[in-house]
This record gives C-alpha cells, structure tokens and sequence, in this order.
C-alpha cells in the first residue's frame, strides 16, 4: 500500500487486510515522503505492519516498486497491491491465491473494484480498443454478464487491486517508473501479454474503492496532467503508428477546445489547458 498523505485511508486500508481469512501474510506500508502528520500516525495505528519511510515522492510507480522489493526480499510467493483508499473483503485475497494456483501461478490477476459509496462496479476487466491502442473498460450496462465467470480475460488490470505472482513478475520486471501515476498497470499488463502471459479479474475477489481520495477527481488538474502525459507515453510504448497519430490528434484536439474556452471566460488558459499544455511539454 503506498501512503502520501493519506493516513486515514491507509489505516483503514490495511484494518481491512487484518480481517483477511488468510492470515500468513505481511502488510508493507510505503510512505511517499507525505508532508502531514502520516508516518507517526502510521506508526502508532500499525505496529504489525512493515512501513518504509521514502525520503521522496516515487510516485504510485516507484512507491509500489518499493514495496515489491521488499516483498521479494521476503520471499512472498505473491504481491497484492491495494490502494490505500481501498478496502478488501475477508475473501478477498484467499479467492486471490486459489485463483492464481488455479493457473499455474502464470497470470497476472484482479479483483472486481466497487465504488465504496455507490457500490457500483468500477472496474471488472478491458477489451482491447483498436482506435487509439488503450483498452476499453467492461461497462455493467452491456457486460454484466461476465460477472458470472469464474474469470475474465482482460486486457489490463486496474491497479487498485492487483494481484502478482512473484515468479511472474520475475519475466516481466516491476514497474516503469516514467509512468510516476496512471497507466503503469496497464503497461506492466501490456508487456506481460507480449510475453504470453495472461490477465485476469476474479469476479468473486472484491475490494471496495473510495477513488481519487489522493489525487482528486479525473478533471483535476494533476489527473489531467498524468492523464494526458502517460497516455502518449504508453502510445509511444505499445500503439502502432497509425494508432499514435490518434493519440496525438485526440488529446491536441481537446487541449485546444480547452484553450478555446478559456479564451471564452476571459481568461488565457485555465487550470486543465495549463496541466495539458505542461504534459505535452514534459512527454
């Protein structure tokens, strides 16, 4: 579980795991250098846990990379990345192991992701997409079926709840830190699926989700700067040339639409344009 500046959710995140019907299992907290009052608040509320203090922030990426390090260290024969506004059911990482000894310990495998609040599904796998090369989320409306499987073979998995056999992770590597924040499951799952390996969502394994409780909403200006920047990164990393040229076409189009309506308020460019001008300056 990576901490920035999230403490309360953290807490509840890893008193979630403490309920787990499987107990041989070992809590690792990486605290990404927060600038609150996290790591004595961590420290105090979680004696059983293995909490790495960052000296600075490695991003979603770097944080996770941290702790899989360390889990590899320990000889986990699995990884379990949870988001630390996340909450897992008490089954959540039994039907997790059983799923993945099921196959051989050679896929990568998800749980079903609810929004906590709702409790409706977030997440519960991808097609692949063919316009821009990213997958296509699963929506309940028109694929709720696929909830009734044992598993569904997914494009990507959602990095809210990403389960990681550690021999697997031994053929792919760990995560490429460029991505800091978004996109850096899907291209760990990208680069599984050239080597043969296989995704997965585990419908029976779920995990309830708050979303965007560290970095704010999907509009928010540093979502929009990730957003825009990974999305031509991964491009760069997995689209063909025609599929890139999309890319590039989609996101300068709507940078210009917000450049546009900037103009319209009065203003010479707003929060979102500023964040997507400075990803298309920092990619």
């Amino acid at each position: 579980i990576v901490n920035w500046n999230g403490w309360q959710h953290t807490i509840a995140a890893c008193r979630s795991l403490d309920r787990s019907l499987h107990r041989d299992l070992k809590i690792i907290v990486i605290d990404n250098a927060s600038s609150d009052d996290s790591l004595p608040r961590l420290r105090d509320a979680l004696p059983q846990a293995d909490i790495i203090a960052n000296s600075a922030n490695a991003g979603f990426s770097g944080g996770c990379n941290i702790g899989i390090r360390r889990a590899l260290d320990l000889k986990c024969d699995y990884i379990f990345l949870l988001n630390n506004d996340a909450l897992a059911e008490s089954q959540t990482i039994s039907r997790l192991i059983d799923a993945g000894r099921s196959k051989n310990d050679a896929a990568l495998l998800g749980s079903a992701v609810i929004y906590a609040a709702s409790g409706a599904y977030q997440f519960f796998g991808s097609r692949a997409g063919t316009l821009v090369g990213e997958p296509e989320d699963f929506k309940f409306d028109t694929d709720a079926r696929l909830l009734n499987q044992e598993f569904i073979e997914t494009d990507y998995i959602l990095g809210a709840a990403l389960f990681l056999p550690a021999g697997v992770l031994n053929k792919t590597g760990l995560f490429d830190e460029r991505f800091f924040l978004n996109y850096e499951e899907t291209d760990l799952c990208y680069r599984a699926r050239k080597l043969g390996i296989a995704s997965f969502i585990v419908p029976s394994s779920t995990v309830r989700h708050y979303g965007s409780a560290t970095v704010g909403p999907y509009t928010a200006p540093m979502q929009t700067y990730f957003l825009t920047r990974n999305g031509l990164l991964f491009a760069d990393k997995h689209a063909s040339f025609k599929q890139r040229l999309r890319v590039y076409r989609f996101r300068l189009a709507i940078l210009y639409w917000d450049i546009r309506k900037s103009w319209e308020t009065g203003s010479v460019m707003n929060l979102p344009a500023r964040a997507m001008a400075r990803a298309f300056l920092d990619y």
